[in-house]
């Protein structure tokens, strides 16, 4: 029997999967956020991912769900688990991807490398993470921003005031590190429930306006200890998630 996978969401990473999709004989169908997406081709249905009910619906259509963007609410993704649906990734592993506050602190627990940070609610507490870090650092939204959205390079706590002000009372924003590179890496890792792993060549990844535009595999220049030790943190890291 041909395996159905169902994808919430009819972005530019559903369409990519199509194609891998018919030559590894897998039927895909994609639940789009409206018509005409990019993968449109594989749109079976069309409807609010935010919706349960719609997107409970879509379910019972396919095998096992996965979706092309972070933005599918957890209680809806917990009422698909509770309902004995295989969604993969889980809940649990997408919260770290949804908000960037709890993927920090996470990392943080598990020992993984990464720029100093801080939870800020108040300008002052801004600024004191500015005073320590050589007056510049990253501010991010945890949640919702990515492609350029929500992170702005700030020197002063007055430049993310209207950031501040906006965030709901008990929720804060994340200050990161200004850390200086010359270039972006990135590893793959993919992980079944049973715990086999694959790790994925490191890649170069080139960005433009905040978004990225090409990546390149495996990354120029890399040598085997760096293979060696994305490769430790990644396995590290998605077990970690899991």
């Amino acid at each position: 029997m041909t395996l159905r996978i169902g994808v919430v969401g009819g972005g530019q990473l559903a369409r990519m999967m199509i194609a891998p999709a018919v030559e590894l004989g897998i039927e895909l169908r994609v639940l789009a956020e409206e018509q005409g997406m990019s993968a449109q081709l594989a749109a079976s249905d069309v409807g609010d991912y935010r919706d349960l009910e719609t997107v409970r619906a879509f379910a019972e259509q396919v095998d096992v769900v996965t979706f092309d963007h972070e933005h599918v609410p957890q209680d809806v993704l917990r009422a698909l688990v509770a309902d004995g649906v295989a969604v993969h990734p889980g809940p649990d592993a997408l919260r770290f991807a949804q908000d960037k506050l709890a993927m920090r602190a996470r990392l943080a627990e598990l020992g993984a490398p990464q720029p100093d940070w801080a939870a800020v609610r108040t300008e002052a507490e801004l600024q004191a993470f500015l005073d320590d870090h050589g007056g510049r650092a990253v501010v991010k939204t945890p949640r919702g921003g990515y492609d350029g959205k929500g992170v702005r390079v700030v020197s002063d706590a007055a430049e993310a005031a209207d950031w501040i002000a906006a965030t709901p009372e008990g929720e804060a924003l994340l200050a990161e590190e200004l850390v200086s590179f010359t270039r972006e890496l990135a590893q793959q890792v993919a992980r079944r429930p049973n715990g086999e792993a694959v790790v994925y060549p490191v890649v170069e990844t080139v960005q433009q306006n905040g978004v990225c535009a090409e990546v390149i595999s495996p990354a120029p220049g890399a040598s085997e200890k760096l293979f060696e030790v994305a490769a430790r943190i990644g396995r590290e890291i998605a077990e970690g998630w899991a």
